[in-house]
């Protein structure tokens, strides 16, 4: 073969190797980042893990249940959520506590009212399968004379708003001294929490205060945001939970 021919040929040789080597140092490059990626999410995971184990071993320190709670996280309250909520009540000890949403929390609210010698619990709560299950929880627990699950089904908004509880059967002799929002589910419609506040307002006691759930969400943020817009009596704080929590109290009395 012609010498003038072989070196080109070598040098296209090398440059196709140089290519190969190049792509095969950024698949590995690549797998090494998700490698490095996975190994980060999974710590994450580890820490988020233990902090609710911390935060349930609190919790349960708090309240000290008779029997193992429901499941918490996921649809339920997260344990950090819970452990503010507890530490709350047992230390301001609310007469009458409206929840939206019944659930693990409304057997974590009643156990902290049995702790206080007094207190009642009004859960609203609009699937009324999920209403049994958690009256059944309530009887286990012994707890059913510190709570009740309403029936309140979800009644459209006649200002074009997403639907919210109906509160015909809502009964109180007392105004509320501490309002819990963990409920509708998102899924019903844009700002779901945010008729809350100007359903219940007037009921509210002097000394209300006001923990929202999911906080960290779009959605609640903006509620937040409204809230305090309208209602200026309250201001807000944010308390550390991995699905966001904001507690509402009335001005200048803190958390």
């Amino acid at each position: 073969m012609n010498s003038a021919l072989l070196i080109p040929a070598f040098l296209v040789l090398n440059l196709a190797l140089a290519l190969y080597l190049l792509h095969k140092l950024r698949k590995v490059h690549l797998a090494s980042y998700r490698i490095e990626s996975t190994l980060n999410a999974l710590k994450d995971e580890s820490d988020a893990l233990f902090h609710q184990f911390q935060a349930y071993q609190a919790l349960v320190q708090l309240i000290r249940p008779e029997k193992p709670l429901p499941p918490l996280r996921g649809w339920a309250a997260s344990p950090d959520f819970l452990q503010h909520v507890a530490s709350h009540v047992l230390a301001a000890a609310p007469r009458t506590i409206v929840e939206c949403g019944a659930g693990s929390s409304t057997v974590v609210l009643a156990y902290c009212c049995r702790a206080n010698g007094q207190g009642r619990v009004f859960s609203l709560e609009h699937d009324p399968r999920h209403a049994r299950r958690v009256r059944r929880l309530l009887a286990a627990h012994g707890l059913d004379r510190w709570a009740w699950v309403v029936d309140a089904p979800l009644q459209a908004d006649t200002e074009g708003g997403a639907p919210w509880y109906a509160l015909d059967a809502l009964e109180l002799a007392e105004p509320i001294d501490l309002l819990v929002i963990d409920g509708p589910p998102a899924a019903i419609g844009a700002l779901a929490r945010y008729p809350a506040l100007p359903r219940l307002h007037g009921q509210l006691s002097a000394r209300c205060h006001v923990f929202l759930d999911d906080a960290a969400r779009p959605d609640e943020r903006a509620v937040v945001r409204r809230w305090l817009a309208e209602y200026p009596g309250f201001t807000a704080h944010d308390l550390p939970a991995e699905k966001g929590c904001v507690l509402l109290s009335p001005t200048g009395a803190g958390t």
